[in-house]
């Protein structure tokens, strides 16, 4: 459960980053760009910012069918890229796309070593996990 709970933060948190790069985006080209040309820094970093919540959006929709447990950590990393490489409005929604994948990883995990969300093995009629020692 907690891995569909970090994968739905992620996909929330990667579509507020699309609009905060689309506003990024706008107010680099038809504010910034005509009063300072300088300010093609702003549209590059919209770009890149688009890229990457685009990116964070489609590993967490992965995440969220997947049931390995690497999905959530590659979110936690595509999260940790976009705070790198984002602007300041943006690294709240990379930050949270980051915890979402940690989320996701550490409730994969935990479900993977103490065997519930996994489906019944026909060779354990018990029930209990192979998983645990």
């Amino acid at each position: 459960m907690l891995h569909r709970i970090g994968a739905i933060l992620a996909i929330l948190a990667a579509l507020w980053a699309l609009i905060a790069s689309g506003i990024a985006l706008y107010l680099g080209t038809d504010v910034g760009a005509v009063e300072n040309p300088t300010e093609q820094t702003v549209v590059g970093l919209g770009w890149w910012e688009f890229g990457i919540a685009l990116v964070a959006a489609a590993i967490g929709v992965f995440t969220f069918f997947s049931k390995s447990r690497y999905a959530g950590l590659v979110l936690a990393i595509v999260g940790v890229i976009g705070i790198i490489i984002s602007s300041s409005a943006n690294m709240a929604f990379m930050a949270t796309v980051a915890v979402g994948g940690f989320m996701a990883f550490m409730g994969r995990r935990h479900a993977q070593r103490h065997g519930s969300e996994l489906p019944r093995d026909p060779s354990n009629p018990r029930g209990k996990s192979r998983f645990t020692k």
